[in-house]
């Protein structure tokens, strides 16, 4: 069940951006925390490298892919997202190939791409749904392929009632679920190898790296 506030969000693109903006003081602002994932696959992969945003939403991180030099697809199932992300991406002169379809079963190719980033959405979806979203991950990439996530973490100390407040006003029941349950555990049960993992804004964050194994073949995970 949406809060009344997260409706507001997401029908106003500048109350959005206001939320962001504060909620992103944390990590060094808004260009710093859609940059996370791309900072890490650009440490891992060459430019040109096929990387997919999955949930790209309205393409703030998807672009933040483009300027590493990636050759970057952004996807997600909302066409007034894409739209935005579209508009973002000419203004910018960046070019993204952005594609309407569920997370759970994109509709690219096994093996299409080197890596796959999910920034900040992955709690959006319940422990099944999210099972199945690292499992399209880990068929979408190619043996060797990295996969980054940033999402929400379990915060303690000041940082815990901040972040309880935000969930509460801002998050849906999947978000408590993802807070209670272990990311790294779920990345690993979908086929892949976590390789690093940082806590971010006092803990209430999280980035962590995985990498499917060499030898996995281009088939999903069972």
């Amino acid at each position: 069940m949406s809060s009344p506030l997260r409706t507001l969000a997401y029908r106003h693109r500048w109350f959005y951006e206001a939320v962001t903006a504060t909620s992103s003081l944390s990590v060094g602002g808004p260009t710093r925390l859609r940059g996370l994932g791309a900072a890490w696959l650009a440490d891992q992969l060459p430019a040109g490298a096929a990387v997919l945003d999955l949930c790209c939403g309205g393409g703030e991180a998807a672009l933040a892919l483009a300027q590493r030099g990636f050759a970057v697809s952004g996807l997600d199932v909302a066409p007034r997202a894409l739209d935005q992300a579209r508009e973002r991406s000419r203004r910018m002169g960046l070019p993204v190939t952005w594609v309407e379809g569920l997370a759970e079963d994109p509709p690219l190719p096994a093996g299409s791409q080197s890596g796959v980033q999910i920034s900040l959405a992955l709690h959006e979806f319940s422990a099944g749904e999210r099972a199945a979203v690292l499992h399209a991950c880990h068929r979408l990439l190619q043996p060797g392929g990295w996969l980054v996530i940033v999402d929400l973490h379990p915060a303690t100390g000041v940082m815990a009632l901040p972040q309880q407040l935000f969930c509460s006003l801002f998050e849906t029941e999947t978000a408590l679920d993802f807070l209670a349950g272990d990311l790294a555990a779920e990345v690993t049960a979908a086929g892949f190898d976590v390789r690093r993992r940082e806590p971010l804004a006092g803990g209430a964050l999280q980035r962590l790296l995985a990498q499917k194994p060499a030898d996995a073949g281009l088939q999903p995970a069972e």
